[in-house]
């Protein structure tokens, strides 16, 4: 170990003098060393980490340095992707003999933060550029003879590929961002390398490389690529007074609205340089660039100078990161040198004309000077020989350290930090060691809380509990400084200081303004659940801004002085308003009611039943105060019925008429729930019953149905009617109401007043209009008329007769009106006038009335117009009984031609039922020509006939049945006594009797099976015979009832011919009236079978019927797959 670096017990003597938190025992280390498990297969020369890329420049193995004159190799690992790594090598070309032969532990190595771009320079001159798709680095002609000492990488520039498309036809080209380079003679220069690359992967072009270039890699084997001048430009930008190395450089950009602000930061061994300027953030140019930010330190070298530190030692670092614990126009700068470490901030907001180093300060050394500098966050990384040591950037205090393990043949080389990924490496010669960092400001916090900076002790709390902590240390200290609103603020964020605690420290200190905002502050941070808690601060909340306001009133009183620091009272008042509004749910209302009636605070009352919409409390305090056009403005404002009902009596009581109107404006309003109110209210002389306004209001207007409102208006009516108190236009108005009420509210005269309770209030005031109307009303019009004539009110009583229902009730009306108008007025005229009134009377209705001695002169033109009605009216019938007279002169004409109407009928026509020719038996032809056969057309009817008229049909079958037994025993040849005038009603009744139980207890189907077709067609037949052969002689053996068939009859029964003259008479008489009832039955069933053509009639019947009936096919479906 060198004898510089500290020994063992030194570093342990530092440590335990230092404040060194270690981590709690189950947290891991705060710094761990660990080395990188990487084999390499030579000497490690220089190695840079960024953007997780690890370069590494190592000696060249023999094999590569004999074949192709490797100088070194270089690599590149993904760390990511460890597998893919990128190799290439540095070649040196031939030199001359005289020159010195270049040494590769000499070189210096540095890559851009995007890691695609790599610088290598030796001390003799040469510098290469290489990149991880090539692979061999390319020589940089134009900087032969510049020892790089240092290198700034700028932002990205897109203007360095100008002009590039039409120097080549390489699909693509490679170029690096702007750099600026340090050499050993104190000049800054600025260049870019730009190179072709085919297809995006191999370095060919087809420019031409240098002559003497080309000779060299064909002697030394090496493959044809392309070498020419990487470099597309070279300018010299800035030169010191003084040839002095420049160790460090750093370029940083700020863009500001159209401009980019840039920061140049040199070093040397012993002083820092600082140069910043504008250049334009877009620019097409691609030559040198930032000659312009060195333009204004060319002549005056010392205001660029910031510090200078001399020192004996031969070499300084320069670190510059952007940490993340910074804003993002802010840089941290260390800078090692023998004098000691110097840190500081790199603030680029600063203006363009002033210094942006900031916040500089020196850290010395202890014992010996480090070796290697790196910085974390919130620690400086210092290298020595065979140790690694971390300084608390905050507190600069060792922190860590640990033993750097190096084999006897290693050197340290170097430290590389990754500036974008934040990771620290330090190697060897041999090896390479990541500083593993694990929750590298896990104790920050409570070094700035030791250091009362509580800002950055929150910033960097790691938890709640620990931020609890630093807000708690905040707020006592700013209670200590007197800040009492601050710290009442800071409290409300904090959990370690109890509710109490805070408050009796409040009161103690008499800061009640302090208080009421921290109460106010911790009832904003309680949750919703917790309704006690809200509760319980809400209340003390109000009792505060109460007590508050009392100090202020009481200062404003007694103390202008002291009321010059107050609060207004206005302010606290509508903090408290606020308050009420935003914690209405927290705070109790009985609670809250009773506080501020306590203390008087009507108005702060008010204020919060209008934040809980206590529109009932408001009212009624406004109708305490008097304020009622108010309260009414307010009921009108809102939709609550109940609040209506709950204050009517008193504002219909103390504030008639615009209660009214506010009742009059609601018309969901209730007015049954508002009769206790109307019922009290008493107006006084002179002024309108508004209660009655209300009444008509809703009646006439609103339409409103309750019968106790009706009921209610109709008796304020008669008692306004019946008030002699009232004046005579006010009486008035009430009978028009009043009449107007009777009669119907609505255009349909409907009425919904208790018509009886009506009649009997009228009646016991003495109101026969009104009782007259409600008679009619009633429909008892006869009394109505009498009650109207007796109160002499012809016109009234006229009225009522014309609104009776009949017009036999009319007329008896009337006569009882003309009766009392010939009884109570004289003259002729007015009674003939009054006879003009209606057309129900005539005169000689009325002339009953008149005494037996009057003088009928004035009739004398009323009975001539009489008598002409008479006369004309008579015409009129017997011109009308003309007409009926030739009316049935032409109808018995017409039956008189139905005899001679035929109809023509084809032989081959067939019968439309069974298809058979219809000449082969008897048959029916309708005019429609359609043919049937006589029993066809009565089976095809009776399968058509309703139930009513098959019931018939079977009745007259039976009935003629039992008609035709007589001719059936003759026939036989045996003969009984003549009993048909006793026996036929009997026979009658039997055969309807039979035939009734028949068709009552069968079915339609079974009725049907008891129509005998034949029989039906012989009963007709007969009389059908006769009607066509003209005449009944021609076939009167067919028929039972004929003069000669009953003379056979008697004949037969060998009775002497005394006998047969004495009983013709008789039997003449029965045979033709049983020949009369046997014709009719036969025409019945006649017109019953052949009424009209079944074909037609189904057909039109069946035009109403649906084309397919579901329920018809649903039953036929269900069943042809039943089993």
């Amino acid at each position: 170990m060198d004898a510089t670096s500290p020994t063992t017990q030194q570093i342990s003597e530092k440590l335990s003098n230092h404040n060194i938190d270690k981590g709690l025992p189950d947290e891991p280390p705060l710094f761990q060393l660990g080395q990188v498990r990487y084999a390499l297969d030579s000497s490690l020369i220089k190695m840079c980490v960024t953007s997780n890329k690890m370069f590494l420049c190592m000696e060249a193995s023999d094999v590569s340095s004999s074949t192709e004159n490797a100088l070194m190799r270089l690599v590149c690992i993904d760390l990511e992707n460890p597998a893919s790594t990128s190799e290439g090598i540095v070649s040196m070309p031939p030199v001359a003999r005289s020159q010195r032969a270049a040494s590769s532990r000499d070189a210096q190595f540095f890559v851009d933060t995007s890691g695609s771009h790599v610088l290598v320079s030796l001390t003799t001159g040469h510098t290469f550029y290489w990149s991880p798709l090539l692979t061999r680095a390319r020589i940089l002609p134009r900087l032969n003879e510049l020892v790089v000492t240092s290198v700034a990488w700028a932002p990205y520039d897109p203007s360095v590929l100008t002009g590039l498309s039409s120097a080549s036809s390489a699909k693509q080209w490679m170029c690096s961002p702007r750099i600026l380079l340090g050499t050993n003679k104190g000049e800054v220069w600025e260049t870019v390398c730009c190179m072709p690359m085919s297809n995006g992967t191999q370095d060919k072009s087809t420019s031409r490389p240098d002559f003497f270039d080309r000779i060299a890699r064909k002697t030394s084997g090496a493959q044809a690529e392309y070498t020419g001048p990487v470099e597309r430009y070279l300018e010299r930008v800035f030169i010191m007074s003084e040839p002095q190395s420049i160790q460090g450089l750093h370029l940083d950009t700020l863009d500001v609205q159209k401009e980019r602000r840039v920061f140049v930061v040199a070093t040397t061994r012993t002083r820092i340089y600082e140069f910043s300027g504008c250049i334009p953030t877009t620019h097409t140019d691609h030559s040198c660039l930032y000659h312009s930010i060195f333009e204004p330190y060319r002549d005056t070298l010392l205001s660029a100078l910031r510090i200078e530190l001399p020192s004996d030692c031969a070499n300084s670092h320069l670190v510059c990161t952007r940490q993340v614990t910074l804003p993002d126009d802010q840089c941290t700068l260390a800078w090692l040198t023998g004098a000691g470490l110097f840190h500081a901030i790199l603030n680029f907001r600063v203006a363009p004309t002033e210094d942006f180093i900031e916040k500089s300060g020196l850290l010395n050394h202890q014992e010996a000077l480090p070796d290697f500098l790196a910085m974390t966050a919130f620690h400086y990384v210092l290298v020595y020989k065979g140790r690694v040591e971390c300084v608390n950037t905050i507190t600069e205090d060792l922190v860590w350290s640990e033993p750097l393990p190096i084999g006897i043949h290693e050197q340290l080389v170097g430290v590389s930090m990754d500036v974008v990924k934040g990771t620290c490496w330090i190697y060897t010669s041999a090896r390479i060691f990541e500083l593993i960092v694990t929750n590298e400001s896990r104790n920050v916090w409570q070094i700035w809380l030791d250091r009362k900076n509580f800002e950055e002790a929150l910033k960097y709390s790691p938890n709640e509990d620990t931020r609890s902590e630093v807000l708690a240390c905040q707020g006592d200290n700013l209670m200590a400084q007197g800040a009492f609103m601050e710290a009442a603020q800071v409290y409300t964020q904090t959990r370690k200081r109890s509710f109490e605690q805070v408050a009796l420290a409040f009161e103690e200190k008499k800061a009640f303004k302090a208080l009421l905002l921290y109460v106010t502050q911790c009832l904003a941070t309680l949750p919703l659940q917790e309704k006690l808690p809200r509760m319980m601060l809400a209340t003390l909340s109000v009792e505060l801004y109460l007590a508050e306001l009392n100090r202020v009133e009481e200062n404003k009183a007694f103390c202008l002085e002291a009321n010059r620091d107050s609060e207004p009272e206005e302010k606290i008042k509508s903090e408290l308003r606020q308050l009420f509004h935003t914690y209405k749910a927290a705070l109790n209302r009985k609670a809250t009611y009773e506080l501020l009636s306590r203390q008087g605070r009507e108005d702060l009352l008010v204020a919060y039943a209008e934040a809980i919409h206590d529109t009932a409390k408001i009212v009624q305090r406004r109708i305490e105060q008097n304020r009622y056009d108010d309260a009414l403005q307010l009921l009108s404002s809102q939709s609550e019925l109940e609040l209506y009902y709950h204050s009517a009596t008193t504002l219909l009581t103390r504030h008639p008429a615009n209660t009214v109107i506010c009742w009059s404006r609601q018309t969901s309003l209730d007015p049954v729930r508002l009769i206790p109110a109307l019922l009290q209210y008493r107006p006084t002389k002179d002024q309108p019953n508004y209660a009655v306004d209300y009444l008509k209001e809703v009646v006439y207007n609103q339409n409103n149905t309750a019968m106790p409102v009706h009921n209610l208006l109709m008796t304020m009516l008669v008692g306004q009617i019946s008030d002699d108190s009232i004046s005579d236009r006010m009486r008035h108005d009430a009978q028009q109401s009043l009449q107007q009420l009777i009669e119907g509210t609505n255009t349909n005269k409907q009425t919904y007043y208790d018509a009886n309770y009506a009649l009997r209030l009228c009646v016991r005031k003495k109101l026969h209009d009104a009782c007259v109307r409600l008679y009619a009303r009633m429909g008892r019009h006869e009394n109505a008329v009498q009650l109207a004539l007796e109160a002499d009110d012809i016109e009234l009583a006229c009225k009522c007769a014309e609104s009776a229902p009949s017009v036999s009730l009319q007329k008896e009306l009337w006569l009882r009106c003309a009766q009392h108008e010939v009884q109570t007025k004289e003259g002729v005229d007015k009674v003939l006038k009054f006879l003009q009134r209606t057309s129900l009377l005539s005169l000689e209705d009325v002339l009953p009335f008149f005494p037996d001695f009057v003088v009928i002169d004035g009739f004398k033109e009323e009975i001539c117009n009489t008598l002409d009605a008479y006369v004309e009216r008579i015409a009129n019938l017997k011109a009308e009984m003309e007409r009926t007279t030739r009316n049935a002169d032409n109808i018995q004409e017409d039956l008189q031609s139905l005899s001679s109407r035929f109809i023509s009928l084809d032989s081959n026509q067939v019968c439309v039922a069974c298809h058979a020719p219809l000449l082969q038996r008897q048959l029916y032809l309708f005019p429609c020509r359609h043919g049937f056969h006589a029993d066809c057309l009565t089976r095809e009817v009776t399968n058509q006939l309703p139930p009513r008229l098959l019931r018939r049909l079977i009745q007259l079958q039976e009935e003629l049945k039992q008609w035709m037994q007589p001719e059936d025993q003759s026939a036989d040849g045996t003969h009984t006594k003549d009993t048909s005038s006793s026996t036929a009603p009997v026979l009658a009744g039997m055969v309807n009797a039979g035939v009734q139980g028949l068709t009552g207890t069968l079915k339609l189907d079974k009725l049907r099976e008891h129509v005998r077709p034949q029989a039906i067609v012989d009963a007709i037949s007969t009389g059908i015979n006769v009607s066509v052969a003209g005449g009944r002689r021609v076939f009167a053996p067919l028929d039972l009832f004929s003069e000669s068939r009953l003379d056979e009859n008697a004949s037969l029964t060998g009775d002497s011919s005394i006998h047969r003259s004495a009983t013709t008479s008789g039997k003449q008489l029965e045979a033709r009236q049983r020949s009369a009832a046997f014709d009719a039955a036969r025409s019945e069933i006649n017109s019953i079978i052949a009424g009209a053509c079944p074909v037609c009639t189904l057909s039109v019947q069946q035009l109403a019927l649906p084309f397919v009936d579901q329920a018809q096919e649903d039953a036929q479906e269900q069943d042809a797959w039943a089993i």
